[in-house]
C-alpha cells in the first residue's frame, strides 16, 4: 500500500497534508480592528468617544480632521489621547479646515506618536500627503480642499499621490483618508471641496475612503462611480476591487450633531440628529481578505452593520446587482427609506439651523437648498433607530458544531470529509482553542492507521 515513513499509507499522508493546510488558514494573523472619526474638539462628548474607543479593543484610530477648534487645544487634545489609549497607542490624523489654529503642533505630536509605534510606519508629510502601513492595511492620507491652514495646499497633485501610494500595495486593505467633502457625498449643507479626481483615484486601486466635516455618520453602498453614484448593488456585504468601493462620513467625535439636509438612493445608512444621533465612531475588524464593520454610539446604538471582502485578483469574483445577500434573504443592515419632506416655509425650503451659521466657517445661503428627501433610517418594518439594542446584546450566530463523528475511525477514502470537518470546526467555528483542534488531528491520524492496518491484515 506504499507505506509512508513512520506507518502513514498514501491516504493518511494526504490527510496529513489537508491539515496542515487547515492550520495554516487559521493561524493567519489576528484582525486588526480600526476605528474612524473626525471633529473631535476636546470636551466631554470626544473624551467619550475615546473611551468607547478604548473598550471596543482597537488597534489603530484614524482621525479625518478637526481636532481641537480652538486655540490652545493640542496640549489637551493629546492628553486626552494618553488618558484614553495610551501615549504609545497607534493615532493617524488628517489635516482639517480648523486646523488653522496650531496645525504645525498636532502634526509634531502625530509624528511623535507615530515614532514611538514600530508596527506603525509613515512616509511622507504626515496628515497631509503622506503613505502610511499598519499591519496589512495601507492608509493614503490626502488634505484636498482645505485652505488657511500653514503649510498645506488644497490642491497639491493628491490624486496622483493616491495612485503612486497604492501602486505597490498588492493583497493589503487600502484606506483613503481626508477631511473635506463633495456636496453630494455628505448629508448637510457642505458644498463641493476636494472635485472628484482623488476619490476616482482611490476608486481605481479599490480603497475605502474615510471622510469627516460633516458632523453626521454616512455610508454608501458599493459604488463604481463616485461622481455620478453608481451603485453596484444594495447588499451588506461588499466586495472591494478596483473600479467599486464605498465612502464614508463618520464625523461624530466629539463635537456638535448635525441634521439630515440630504439625501439619495445611493446611501445605505444615515445617523444624525435627525435620526436621534449622539456621538460615536466606526469600527472596521480587518483579516486578511474579510471585514466586520459597525457603527456604534456612546449610548450603545449601533445604527450601521456591514461586511467587506477583498479581491487581490480583480475579475475573479464578483457581485450580483441585487438589494439581497446571497441567500436570498433581505440585507439586515439599515435601510434608508426615502419619505417626502414637510416644508416649514411657504418656500417649501428646509431651514438651516442657526447653529450651523454659528459654528462653521462655510456659511451657506438658505435660499439656494432646494426642498431635499428626509431619509428615515430602520432595522426593520417595525424597529426605528432609537429602537437599536445596545451591542451587548448582539451575538453572532455560528453553527452547531458536532465532533463526536469526527472520533470514530475514518472509513477508507474518507480523507476529504474529514478535513471537510476539521475545516468547518477550526475555521467556522472560530472559538475551537489549538489544544483541541491537534488533538482531533492526532486522533483522527490514529484512528486512521489502525483502520488502515485492519484492512491489510
Amino acid at each position: 500500500m506504499n507505506f509512508w515513513p513512520f506507518g502513514l499509507t498514501t491516504g493518511a499522508r494526504t490527510l496529513l497534508l489537508s491539515l496542515v493546510t487547515v492550520f495554516s488558514a487559521t493561524a493567519s494573523a489576528a484582525p486588526i480592528k480600526v476605528a474612524f472619526v473626525g471633529d473631535q474638539g476636546v470636551g466631554e462628548h470626544a473624551q467619550a468617544v475615546l473611551s468607547l474607543i478604548a473598550s471596543e479593543e482597537t488597534d489603530l484610530l484614524l482621525i479625518q480632521g478637526d481636532l481641537g477648534y480652538e486655540d490652545n487645544s493640542a496640549a489637551l487634545w493629546d492628553v486626552n489621547l494618553d488618558n484614553a489609549l495610551g501615549a504609545d497607542f497607534p493615532v493617524l490624523t488628517v489635516v482639517g479646515n480648523h486646523e488653522n489654529h496650531e496645525w504645525p503642533i498636532y502634526q509634531k505630536l502625530i509624528q511623535q506618536r507615530v515614532d514611538r509605534v514600530d508596527s506603525l510606519s509613515c512616509s511622507g508629510q504626515i496628515g497631509v500627503k503622506a503613505a502610511c502601513r499598519f499591519a496589512n492595511i495601507d492608509i493614503v492620507q490626502v488634505a484636498p480642499g482645505i485652505r488657511g491652514v500653514e503649510g498645506v495646499s488644497p490642491d497639491a497633485n493628491y490624486a496622483q499621490f493616491i495612485d503612486s501610494s497604492f501602486s505597490d500595495s498588492g493583497s493589503r486593505w487600502r484606506i483613503c483618508s481626508w477631511h473635506m467633502n463633495q456636496e453630494a457625498l455628505q448629508t448637510g449643507a457642505k458644498r463641493n471641496a476636494t472635485g472628484w479626481e482623488v476619490y476616482d483615484s482611490c476608486l481605481n486601486a479599490g480603497a475605502m475612503i474615510a471622510l469627516a466635516h460633516e458632523h453626521a455618520y454616512s455610508r454608501t453602498h458599493l459604488l463604481s462611480d463616485f461622481e455620478n453614484q453608481t451603485i453596484v448593488h444594495k447588499n451588506s456585504s461588499m466586495t472591494l476591487q478596483p473600479g467599486q468601493s464605498f465612502a464614508f462620513v463618520s464625523g461624530l467625535g466629539g463635537w456638535q450633531v448635525r441634521p439630515q439636509l440630504r439625501g439619495g438612493d445611493w446611501w445605505a445608512s444615515i445617523y444624525t440628529a435627525t435620526q436621534g444621533a449622539t456621538h460615536g465612531a466606526l469600527f472596521c475588524s480587518f483579516e486578511d481578505t474579510t471585514a466586520e464593520c459597525y457603527f456604534k454610539a456612546i449610548d450603545g446604538a449601533v445604527p450601521d452593520q456591514f461586511s467587506l471582502k477583498l479581491i487581490t485578483n480583480p475579475g475573479t469574483d464578483s457581485e450580483p446587482a441585487i438589494a439581497n445577500n446571497t441567500d436570498g434573504q433581505p440585507v439586515q443592515n439599515i435601510n434608508v427609506t426615502p419619505t417626502a419632506a414637510t416644508p416649514t416655509d411657504e418656500s417649501g425650503i428646509l431651514p438651516v439651523p442657526e447653529m450651523l451659521a454659528e459654528t462653521d466657517q462655510e456659511l451657506i445661503d438658505t435660499a439656494s437648498i432646494s426642498p431635499p428627501p428626509i431619509y428615515e433610517i430602520s432595522l426593520s418594518a417595525t424597529a426605528t433607530v432609537q429602537e437599536i439594542p445596545n451591542t451587548d446584546s448582539i451575538t453572532s450566530v455560528q453553527e452547531t458544531i458536532n465532533t463526536d463523528s469526527m472520533l470514530s475511525p475514518l472509513a477508507p477514502n474518507s480523507e476529504v470529509a474529514a478535513v471537510e470537518t476539521l475545516q468547518g470546526t477550526a475555521i467556522g467555528a472560530g472559538s475551537l482553542s489549538w489544544p483541541l483542534l491537534g488533538f482531533l488531528i492526532c486522533v483522527q491520524l490514529r484512528k486512521y492507521v489502525q483502520t488502515s492496518r485492519g484492512n491489510m491484515s
